[in-house]
């Protein structure tokens, strides 16, 4: 079999209503849905994220191109060597794992469909039949909108619900606040302040917040600065989660091995497709430390992709992170929205994802139209 071959098209969908959070203000997802056609006809799906921008990502998927005509795509670990040696983004790891994780990922999906089975199944089955996901609470300066949307995700039957913080710490405990009288007792409670808490206001802010009986706090600090991270963690009285600080594999190491974290949040696109995800998860497994799925807002092909690893490790028994429940439409045509926080796996072959071609017409169509949606642009 041998790649005859690649399409990577820049799709937008919408939110159902804005995304704030301490860097800025998103409107939808800009994806780039990944195509990898085979001389015997077999398709593969994957995604890759725009980081740091769409124009990048396109460009990095098409200097890689020529390394993948006429070469076997089962090989999977070759070809993902190939694109990172020979195609020089071994040296930009974080800039070429976002970019060609979809590659990787469809290659996956090729992999599945051609032995009729689905990628858990290659990764040592799963040891859950459903995945759990959390429910996304968006960031309001009214605590008494945050509030109404906890509480409608809580009567919806989700277990865990998360918001942004960064935005101050009047106004960050204000939103717990208010997510724990929306939710009701008994919910699991995060909040992610995107690096924005200094070592000061983060010793306060966790015991401040523990009040509200919060499951975990992610990436309170700066990403660069592991021991701040592993102070911290040992001060406080809520579970600290590394996410930007485990952006590569070789960084779990390093948090693992100082104690910088309880645990730890990465994804195909941080580690390096699902091979390197499902890598991630091993480590911490040996390590006894879960793994929760980082979410840069992928639409269901890329979580379809997530949910082979999610499904076949131990380590990932938490529920993860999602942006679905935002989402107006999607590109599949069974879009993942898991109802309550629950989403079945199923035993598709490949990553189980199947384009619906009006559906990618149109959002492609949306992005000529709108161009990028950054999440870091300014409110309006």
């Amino acid at each position: 079999m041998k790649i005859r071959e690649v399409r990577a098209t820049p799709v937008n969908i919408d939110y159902r209503e804005p995304e704030r959070w301490s860097q800025g203000h998103r409107l939808g997802v800009t994806s780039i849905v990944v195509e990898i056609e085979t001389d015997k006809g077999i398709v593969g799906l994957g995604e890759s994220v725009p980081a740091p921008s769409p124009e990048v990502t396109l460009a990095a998927i098409k200097s890689v191109t020529p390394q993948l005509i006429g070469q076997d795509p089962r090989r999977v670990s070759q070809r993902w060597r190939d694109i990172q040696t020979v195609g020089g983004f071994g040296a930009f790891p974080h800039t070429g794992n976002a970019a060609l994780a979809g590659i990787e990922i469809a290659c996956w999906d090729i992999v599945g469909k051609a032995l009729g089975a689905p990628v858990h199944a290659l990764l040592g089955g799963r040891v859950r039949d459903h995945v759990e996901f959390m429910a996304f609470v968006p960031y309001h300066p009214d605590p008494k909108r945050i509030e109404t949307e906890a509480r409608k995700y809580a009567a919806e039957g989700y277990r865990t619900l998360y918001i942004k913080g960064g935005f101050g710490e009047e106004k960050d405990l204000a939103a717990m606040e208010a997510m724990r009288i929306g939710g009701g007792p008994g919910k699991h409670l995060r909040i992610d302040p995107n690096e924005n808490w200094t070592p000061d206001v983060a010793l306060r802010m966790v015991h401040a917040l523990k009040n509200f009986d919060v499951q975990y706090i992610e990436q309170p600090t700066r990403l660069d600065r592991l021991e701040e991270l592993g102070v911290l963690r040992r001060r406080s009285p809520i579970p600290i989660a590394a996410n930007q600080s485990s952006w590569l594999n070789h960084n779990i190491l390093d948090i693992i091995s100082i104690g910088a974290a309880d645990l730890v949040m990465t994804d195909p696109w941080q580690a390096g497709g699902i091979r390197a995800f499902h890598q991630a998860a091993n480590l911490c497994e040996i390590a006894g430390v879960q793994v929760v799925y980082h979410s840069l807002a992928p639409l269901s092909i890329g979580t379809r992709a997530v949910m082979q690893v999610l499904a076949s490790s131990t380590a990932c028994s938490y529920a993860h992170q999602t942006y679905h429940q935002m989402l107006v439409d999607d590109v599949v045509k069974e879009p993942v929205r898991h109802p309550g926080g629950i989403e079945p796996v199923d035993d598709k072959p490949g990553i189980g994802a199947e384009l619906d071609p009006q559906k990618m017409k149109a959002a492609h169509a949306r992005y000529l139209k709108q161009g990028y949606l950054s999440a870091y642009a300014e409110e309006e």
